[in-house]
């Protein structure tokens, strides 16, 4: 019921962000026709559907979208940006028809992977590959960097106006980057450790490589118990020696384990 949303936008939503929700009113839309001439009035239910995927041969519908597109619009908007062209003036490589065998049937490969290999091998040229697997953007729209432009890209990214200031780093596994902090910071709670008695002091993000750089930190700057048994166990650690007094009196029958510090 609602009107004025361009296709593309939709198109954007429902194939890299995977939400079906009306930008309008929130609510999910199953099926979506992008019609160039509406006429006035005309409402979904007006537009009949034969068995899900036909709507006419006006119409082309993509299936992992669920949208009907007007042929025109679809030939001239929507096929260039899902195309996997290479876009090197004078290179006419479209990874799709290059994705197909001598009857015509789609091989396994990869279209991303085949432009990746063309873009390299023939342009010494890359697509991001942090930018392609997250989806920031359909693949004809990303850029196509010479070696330096996409370190400068992975460190500083692609400018102020553009709003994107690099893929971070993660200090323990250089040179390994993430597409943004979010992803950053799943990869250092999973394959790192964190601090909790920083973390109950309010100093967050204090994280390290691995439990040996830990446990030197739990030794040298809280209190930590030093008994063979609470070393295996890891993590028996505490912010002030009071606490730790009264855990060796309460576990160990008070023999004290910790020298003084």
């Amino acid at each position: 019921g609602h009107i004025g949303i361009c296709g593309k936008c939709h198109l954007r939503r429902r194939k890299l962000h995977k939400d079906t929700g009306c930008p309008i009113c929130k609510t999910a839309l199953l099926l979506l026709v992008v019609d160039v001439e509406e006429p006035v009035g005309k409402k979904l239910d007006d537009y009949q559907v034969w068995n899900g995927n036909y709507l006419g041969d006006g119409f082309v519908y993509l299936e992992d979208v669920d949208m009907f597109f007007s042929v025109v619009y679809f030939s001239d908007e929507i096929k260039p940006l899902v195309s996997f062209k290479c876009y090197i003036p004078d290179c006419a490589y479209d990874a799709k028809t290059s994705n197909t065998n001598s009857e015509g049937k789609s091989t396994r490969k990869s279209p991303l992977r085949l432009l990746k290999n063309h873009l390299k091998n023939k342009h010494k040229l890359y697509i991001c590959h942090l930018c392609a697997d997250n989806r920031r953007d359909f693949i004809s729209q990303l850029p196509r960097l010479n070696s330096k432009q996409l370190d400068r890209h992975m460190k500083f990214g692609d400018g102020k106006r553009s709003g994107f200031a690099g893929h971070p780093m993660c200090q323990f596994c250089k040179p390994k980057r993430f597409y943004d902090i979010t992803e950053l910071h799943v990869h250092l709670n999973k394959e790192h450790y964190k601090c909790h008695v920083c973390e109950k002091a309010g100093r967050s993000n204090q994280f390290y490589k691995h439990y040996q750089s830990l446990e030197r930190h739990f030794d040298r700057d809280h209190f930590l118990c030093r008994d063979v048994q609470c070393l295996q166990a890891r993590f028996i650690v505490f912010d002030n020696e009071l606490d730790l007094r009264h855990h060796e009196r309460q576990v160990h029958g008070g023999t004290s384990t910790t020298s003084d510090k």
